[in-house]
């Protein structure tokens, strides 16, 4: 009796795998056909709207400062190379007269002259009040419209310059969040709305900076043909702003 339990033991205690069971046994196993690999599928991930996001541990690189504006100087600037006056200014007033005379003489040998008159009259007044208003005034108009553009100019900078610091973050945490849904940390609508705050960033970009050529452009028509090009360079120098310098990632966890 203790034998045949000891056999009974061994043969249960033999390794086998499941094709020689199944042939032992003759039953054919559905899991005995080679094994296929299995599709690889890729999760669907949100791209980001700039295409190649940044990695969400490179911290976002702050401005340089940018070029001081004095909008003193730039208004000093376009006031002098405005073009000349014009040295025709006559404040000219014109008076017409008719004079017909008629009398009881025989008239048929005198000139037709003196029996009808017309006469126009000019006045040009050495000093004319009415000419120095007038030019003051539009001496006025002149310079509140250049004061004006500058100080438009101007803000237009620094909403530029503000614009762009708040691209550079909100594209670290864009993708951050891109991050953190791959991950099934968070839900796909954090990342839809970070990138709707960049989406909005670029637009106020391209807005301000279309702001910055309207005002510029208008500075320079206030010069001349001479120093139009001089003033240009200037109003460059000052738009420009210099690029950041990328950080590089350190790796961490979204």
């Amino acid at each position: 009796m203790w034998l045949a339990v000891f056999l009974c033991l061994a043969v249960a205690l033999q390794p086998h795998n499941a094709g020689a069971g199944g042939e032992a046994w003759n039953v054919s196993l559905p899991w005995n056909q080679p094994a296929e690999p299995p599709p690889e599928i890729q999760p669907f991930e949100l791209p980001t709207l700039k295409g190649k996001a940044p990695h969400f541990i490179t911290p976002a690189p702050a401005l340089k400062s940018a070029p001081q504006i004095d909008p003193d100087a730039i208004f000093t600037v376009v006031n002098n190379c405005y073009p000349e006056k014009t040295k025709f200014k006559i404040d000219l007033s014109l008076v017409a007269g008719v004079r017909s005379s008629i009398d009881q003489f025989n008239r048929s040998d005198w000139p037709e002259i003196t029996d009808h008159y017309i006469g126009v009259v000019g006045e040009m007044p050495l000093y004319s009040t009415t000419e120095q208003a007038r030019e003051r005034e539009w001496e006025h108009k002149r310079r509140v419209n250049t004061a004006s553009n500058v100080a438009t100019f101007a803000q237009a900078l620094a909403n530029r310059n503000h614009a762009y610091r708040e691209m550079g973050l909100y594209l670290v945490m864009e993708a951050r969040s891109q991050a953190r849904v791959r991950q099934g940390i968070a839900n796909i609508t954090e990342q839809v709305g970070f990138l709707e705050k960049v989406a909005a960033a670029q637009r106020d970009i391209l807005k301000f900076e279309a702001q910055i050529v309207e005002n510029r452009l208008a500075l320079i028509s206030m010069c001349d043909t001479a120093r139009a090009g001089r003033v240009n360079q200037y109003l460059k120098k000052l738009v420009y702003l210099p690029p950041p310098i990328p950080a590089s990632a350190t790796g961490g966890q979204p």
